[in-house]
């Protein structure tokens, strides 16, 4: 009997040795045949099939959520890169590996190939930032021009491992199409502004030549007809010469600026009771053209003010308007990474169609208003890598926003 016993014995340690072999290997082809078996062995290599079937179904249905995911963002034409802290690449996507340099990298380093600095600037990008980039799309073909590409990236964590997601997102196409419908806006207010002076110049002049040609034309006629071309030429000059000074804003100049001293500036310039300061983190120091942001705020708080005069203004007698208010307050973001100045003021707001409009150069709403204030505030807070924003509550408020980074 103790032979018997022994040979079980050795039989089951070798089935066991077979199963954590086949576990560690993930070959799960293991399969013992029962036919010939009974008792305790039966029973033993029963429960063997059993976990290495479990295993076997385990691993298809992990193999089969990879493949889905796998296919999922294969079809994403993003580049999607994953990286380790030490810039070696675990995974790419196809779009990836075509797009970029046509085959499977191993190291961040050898994009090289595709821009020399690319594997730097992508080490050096923190969660949250973005980088726009300038790259030859496809690496086969160096006569391709550059396109644009917002370059992102996160943290995450997995199995206890640090790795590093990269997007290299191609923006070119959404940049020439709103570089086109800009165009095309700005043309159509040319095209107004300059038709608006050019016609009744056109027909004064010929209602001259006219006066001059059957000697009809009275000195006082002649006279207000040429004042009337003059102020008109005047006009037309004065809007040439907003148009020239929209297409020259300068490159800001940056510089340490902690922006509680800007702000006690603007106290001194639009002071109480009109005027409100909400300032969180007033010691915040922000790289920035003072001169530049300065000339931001004080057109924002300057039509702020004339937004609620004009609306107290058109408050019937009868009805006591809402006191006037303009609130300027600043915080930063909760990712600590922006820095955002808001200025809120309690006008008649602005009706939907024309808040879309605003920060179109030449378009105004005022009487004496030349339409690029705004387009040059725009401009300023984009050439600094932030945003300006407008949102509006039409008969209560409008809020505009400006995003710094931090």
């Amino acid at each position: 009997m103790s032979i018997i016993s022994n040979i079980l014995n050795n039989k089951s340690d070798e089935r066991m040795r077979q199963l954590i072999e086949a576990i560690r290997t993930r070959d799960f082809s293991l399969q013992y045949s029962l036919d010939h078996l009974k008792g305790e062995e039966r029973r033993l290599a029963q429960q063997i099939n059993e976990v290495v079937n479990e295993f076997r179904e385990t691993t298809m249905r992990q193999e089969a959520k990879y493949q889905y995911f796998g296919t999922m963002l294969d079809t994403i034409n993003a580049f999607l890169i994953v990286a380790d802290e030490q810039g070696i690449v675990h995974w790419m996507n196809r779009a990836a590996v075509d797009g970029l340099c046509g085959f499977a990298i191993n190291r961040l380093q050898d994009l090289k190939v595709v821009d020399d600095t690319l594997p730097e600037t992508m080490k050096a990008l923190k969660p949250g930032q973005q980088r726009l980039v300038q790259l030859i799309a496809n690496n086969n073909n160096r006569n391709e021009e550059k396109a644009d590409f917002m370059l992102s990236v996160v943290n995450f964590f997995n199995k206890g491992f640090a790795y590093r997601l990269y997007t290299l997102q191609n923006v070119q196409p959404v940049i020439q199409k709103n570089e086109t419908d800009a165009q095309q806006q700005l043309v159509r207010v040319l095209t107004h502004e300059i038709m608006n002076s050019l016609t009744p110049i056109i027909s004064l002049a010929d209602t001259l030549c006219e006066g001059v040609e059957q000697n009809t034309l009275e000195h006082d006629d002649l006279r207000m007809a040429l004042q009337a071309i003059n102020r008109r030429s005047n006009g037309l000059l004065q809007f040439v010469e907003n148009y020239r000074k929209l297409q020259h804003v300068s490159q800001p100049q940056l510089a340490n600026v902690i922006i509680g001293d800007i702000i006690a500036d603007l106290q001194h310039l639009y002071p109480a009771p009109i005027f409100h300061y909400d300032i969180e983190d007033a010691e915040q120091v922000l790289s920035i053209d003072r001169s530049q942001i300065e000339q931001v705020l004080i057109n924002l708080l300057k039509n702020a003010q004339e937004a609620v005069e004009n609306s107290n203004q058109q408050s019937s007698d009868n009805a006591k308007g809402k006191e006037p208010c303009v609130r300027l307050s600043t915080h930063l973001s909760s990712n600590k990474r922006n820095f955002i100045i808001s200025i809120t003021d309690n006008g008649k707001g602005i009706m939907p169609e024309v808040l879309n409009r605003i920060f179109v150069p030449f378009f105004t709403t005022k009487t004496n208003g030349s339409g690029i204030g705004l387009s040059i505030c725009k401009q300023i807070v984009t050439l600094h890598g932030g945003t300006i924003t407008a949102s509006s509550q039409p008969g209560d408020k409008t809020t505009f926003n400006v995003v710094l980074p931090a």
